[in-house]
């Protein structure tokens, strides 16, 4: 679920807003909780009890606190989270840009007409900070941070899991196999058998008790544990075409 927070005191314009944002999720099929602020000091206040919203639409102009005001609350205390900024004064998108969190400017006007488009970026830009999953390697010697998608595949040596890079580069780090696919928790590495994980995003054949990874390593294995694998394959691009 989406939390979404409008916060807009013109009353009438911010209950068009909330009914245009749930006929949008609804057309999608997505599911969407919305709440209106009419008064941005309230807003303010779940800000800093850290009672937060995936996604706010505020106004620039308003009583007690700015859009503005909010904006550089949100981004002092590192807030992630994302922001459309909503008004009718243009002269301040040159400074609502500058901050990290806005995802877009609308004048107020148009603002109908390029929600939609808007919604639909924030959605995908949401999808691929989901699979941008981080993963951090930290021992007495190194802290290492990669992403789990940059990850092609795993392989156990002695004491140690060989992490293989979709560029060729190799990471370590000690531990079983088993330990890391529970520290991963990502669906898209498969324990293919007690030696190997494999991203199936980074598979490019699967033949007989071989599967070649896009790196060009081959990674032989039996039969039964190919046909897992093949079915976890055919789910994961099943889904995305």
């Amino acid at each position: 679920m989406c939390r979404i927070a409008i916060c807009d005191d013109d009353l009438n314009f911010a209950g068009q807003l909330k009914e245009y944002i749930l006929q949008y999720h609804r057309e999608k099929d997505r599911t969407v909780f919305v709440k209106v602020y009419t008064d941005s000091d309230e807003l303010m206040e779940t800000v800093e009890k850290r009672m937060l919203y995936d996604l706010y639409i505020l106004d620039i102009i308003m009583p007690e606190y700015t859009g503005m005001d909010l904006l550089a609350v949100l981004q002092r205390n590192e807030i992630e989270t994302e922001v459309i900024l909503l008004t009718s004064y243009t002269e301040y998108a040159v400074e609502a840009c500058s901050y990290k969190n806005v995802f877009r400017y609308i004048p107020k006007e148009v603002s109908f007409q390029r929600l939609a488009d808007a919604f639909d970026a924030f959605y995908l830009e949401k999808e691929k900070k989901r699979k941008q999953r981080p993963y951090v390697i930290q021992n007495r010697t190194k802290c290492v941070k990669f992403y789990q998608e940059d990850i092609a595949f795993l392989y156990r040596d002695r004491k140690y899991v060989i992490f293989v890079m979709a560029g060729g580069k190799k990471e370590r780090e000690r531990g079983s196999l088993s330990e890391i696919h529970k520290k991963l928790q990502n669906p898209d590495m498969v324990m293919l058998d007690r030696s190997y994980i494999v991203n199936i995003s980074h598979i490019n054949r699967i033949y007989l008790d071989e599967v070649t990874m896009d790196t060009k390593d081959v990674i032989r294995t039996n039969r039964n544990h190919v046909q897992r694998l093949k079915e976890a394959f055919a789910v994961y691009w099943g889904e995305r075409i």
